[in-house]
């Protein structure tokens, strides 16, 4: 069973000429991973990182047919912007901002995403996905 679920809804999902998804995640307070050095009052940056990479890799397996499930590569770009809470409901939305063709069964895809608690931006990033 997995132990952590980092999408709890898919809001929206657009696989047309501007492939995105939006989707939704609280993370609960009582969470023994809010029990870092940071304290119980703040979602550490590394699930919000994953947040971002769970999104883009949603995006990717959908846009590919779910044939594949993609491997994230590499992150190079991510900023965090703000302190996202538990018990509020972030939303993660992700673009595809590109894909290329390695060979008849391997691609590379790049995501643009961020994350939202209400109307402010908590991380933004750009993901590569092999």
């Amino acid at each position: 069973m997995m132990r952590y679920r980092f999408v709890d809804e898919v809001v929206s999902l657009d696989l047309g000429a501007r492939p995105r998804i939006e989707v939704a995640k609280t993370f609960a307070s009582g969470d023994d991973a809010l029990s870092g050095p940071l304290g119980s009052d703040r979602v550490p940056n590394s699930l919000v990182l994953e947040l971002l990479a769970m999104t883009g890799g949603h995006l990717v397996f959908r846009h590919g047919g779910a044939r594949r499930l993609p491997l994230l590569l590499k992150v190079p770009e991510c900023r965090f912007e703000g302190v996202a809470r538990p018990g509020e409901r972030l939303r993660a939305v992700a673009a595809l901002a590109g894909t290329s063709s390695l060979s008849d069964d391997a691609g590379m895809a790049e995501a643009h995403a961020e994350v939202w608690s209400g109307e402010s931006r908590v991380a933004s990033g750009r993901l590569l996905y092999l």
